[in-house]
């Protein structure tokens, strides 16, 4: 009997970096070669900013191609190269699917995909920031630019309804193109992660709440907002100290007004914590009462999956697709989330998803939900 001949798939994202769209693509694929193993023949491409993506998918056994000059940076040149290199990429490796994440190598890679005659191509919109932190004539630019790339693909995927409405306000593709599929991660046994560790390092006692975040330190995350929501709660009881943990108020270009912010309200700085990225993060997370997300533009950030798993509740402001989630309370003002955190810190609600629910969900939501994009015809 002859063997079957495996699919060839190209993943490809812009930045190489450890983030969400990142960590979504690592799990992807992993979830492609645990759960699929005869179907696919999986091979990466990304740019070579910071590079932790890369490592971790070499462990999987997967090739990865570097593309120097693909970076999230508008650059007419390097842009052009980059294009050139992509389609090049693309032509030799005679994909069958080629799958974007990013805006930049969403743009670029479905161009690319379709020219060289590849038979599905699929973009998934890590939620619209990168149009929604602009006004007036650049929004309308870059809108106009997702129009014009949701011509060269075949399906669109959305983290959530509301994304999708949005797509659908801007005129972006077509509603036959849309297909919702939430975020996921990879399972993980939370009976392996024992409290105490953040609280060791910090030297937190026990009896101290914990309200924390992790995301980078830049403006759409809104960490002003973080220390803003952490001196209010404190007006009103003392025994909170509040972690960021994904940046350094010394190395990131935003950690300057954090860090201008801090020296303004200097009694701060014994309350609030700032910690590097950290590659345990989710063990440090383990401390957390509270997960705390500021931020002013959201996709589905897997912080929030992160924290469900661990029955830590999440509380955030109105956006993006965290207003879907059932495990969020989200709120319009500054002013209620601080009154509900405070309500909230006098209870113990946690309630840890098991370890079989995140591997039905994994499964049979995430990663079948692209393989049915992958292999279905239309």
């Amino acid at each position: 009997m002859m063997e079957k001949r495996k699919k060839r798939m190209l993943q490809m994202i812009t930045r190489s970096d450890w983030a969400g769209g990142q960590k979504v693509l690592y799990s992807l694929v992993y979830g492609l070669l645990k759960y699929y193993p005869d179907e696919f023949e999986i091979e990466v491409a990304c740019g070579k900013e910071n590079g932790m993506l890369i490592p971790e998918l070499e462990k999987l056994g997967i090739k990865v191609y570097v593309i120097p000059d693909l970076v999230r940076e508008i650059s007419p040149l390097r842009d052009l190269k980059a294009f050139i290199r992509i389609f090049k990429l693309i032509k030799r490796g005679k994909y069958d699917i080629v799958h974007l994440h990013s805006s930049k190598a969403g743009f670029l890679g479905r161009i690319a995909a379709r020219l060289a005659g590849v038979p599905k191509i699929v973009y998934t919109i890590h939620g619209w920031w990168p149009i929604e932190q602009y006004n007036g004539w650049k929004k309308k630019i870059l809108i106009f630019v997702e129009r014009i790339g949701a011509k060269f693909c075949d399906k669109l995927v959305f983290l959530c309804h509301n994304d999708m409405k949005k797509a659908e306000n801007w005129r972006i593709g077509k509603k036959e193109q849309y297909v919702i599929i939430p975020n996921a991660i990879i399972p993980i046994d939370n009976s392996k992660f024992q409290s105490g560790k953040l609280r060791k390092e910090l030297g937190i006692s026990d009896n101290i709440k914990i309200v924390g975040n992790v995301a980078r330190l830049d403006p759409p995350k809104n960490p002003i907002r973080f220390l803003e929501i952490a001196r209010q709660v404190l007006m009103k009881r003392q025994d909170v100290r509040f972690v960021w943990i994904g940046g350094s108020v010394v190395e990131d270009f935003y950690g300057e007004q954090v860090e201008r912010w801090l020296s303004e309200h200097s009694e701060m700085r014994e309350v609030v914590y700032f910690l590097p990225f950290r590659k345990d993060s989710i063990e440090l997370m383990a401390d957390f009462d509270v997960l705390l997300i500021t931020s002013d533009m959201e996709g589905l950030p897997l912080v929030a999956l992160e924290a469900k798993n661990l029955g830590i509740p999440v509380v955030s402001t109105n956006v993006g697709c965290l207003v879907e989630q059932s495990y969020v309370r989200t709120f319009m003002n500054q002013e209620q989330i601080v009154s509900h955190l405070v309500e909230l810190l006098n209870g113990n609600s946690r309630k840890p998803s098991s370890y079989e629910e995140l591997g039905i969900e994994f499964r049979n939501s995430f990663v079948k939900g692209y393989v049915q994009i992958y292999l279905n015809s239309h």
